[in-house]
């Protein structure tokens, strides 16, 4: 009777043994492995670009250290944070939040962008991104001054958004597409001079008429100067 329990035990033992010897071999099979990578909500960065940027090495899914991956990546300038996701055999799925820009700078060297926090973007296209307004006369050295032309952009109206063209740091002027100059003065009341750069702007539309230049220094006595 002993002599048959022990020889049940043996063969549990080796069945076991073998099962998780098939198990290691399996996780550790091609099955599990990729070098490929999908992303997902890229806006200006490309799969291409991100692709190069890790340089993934075909890896065993089983092997791969997320969070170090999620920290190579958050090194990225382009990069707000990134969230990987597995899904079964071997699929990477990687989420990307990227660095928004809000405006784009002139350099001597090309154009560069500020993203919504004041920080500057090295440029990952040829062309420029037609849609945000230019700044110029501002100094990249003066963090505090990014910041705060940051800000003043992020704060203008969606319905003005695409009028601008030039925001002119040094002057303190905006130029429209049209050619309008608005002078902001001092960078406080910024909601109220953008709502009565609205409200003016409405007020020339609806009688016809063109404005040259908007002076907003002061809110409560603007200036607008009608285009003969």
């Amino acid at each position: 009777m002993l002599n048959e329990l022990a020889s049940v035990k043996n063969a549990l033992s080796v069945l076991v043994l073998a099962l998780v010897l098939a198990l290691y071999l399996f996780a550790n099979s091609p099955f599990f492995e990729t070098d490929h990578i999908e992303w997902t909500g890229l806006v200006n960065l490309s799969s291409e670009q991100l692709d190069a940027y890790l340089n993934l090495p075909v890896i065993n899914v089983w092997r791969l250290d997320m969070r170090e991956l999620v920290a190579v990546l958050s090194k990225h300038p382009w990069v707000e944070s990134a969230k990987v996701s597995w899904r079964w055999p071997n699929r990477l799925i990687v989420n990307v939040k990227e660095r928004m820009p809000v405006a784009q700078i002139p350099t001597e060297g090309g154009w560069v962008y500020l993203d919504r926090e004041g920080s500057i973007l090295s440029p990952i296209q040829q062309h420029t991104l037609a849609s945000l307004p230019i700044v110029t006369n501002v100094n990249l050295e003066a963090p505090e001054q990014l910041v705060s032309t940051a800000r003043l952009i992020t704060l203008i109206p969606p319905r003005l958004m695409g009028a601008i063209s030039e925001w002119n740091a040094q002057a303190r002027v905006f130029v429209t597409r049209s050619g309008v100059e608005i002078f902001m003065g001092e960078p406080m009341e910024l909601e109220e001079k953008f709502a009565l750069l609205e409200q003016i702007l409405d007020d020339l539309q609806a009688r016809g008429e063109q404005a040259a230049r908007i002076d907003l220094a002061v809110p409560k006595t603007p200036v607008v100067t009608v285009a003969r």
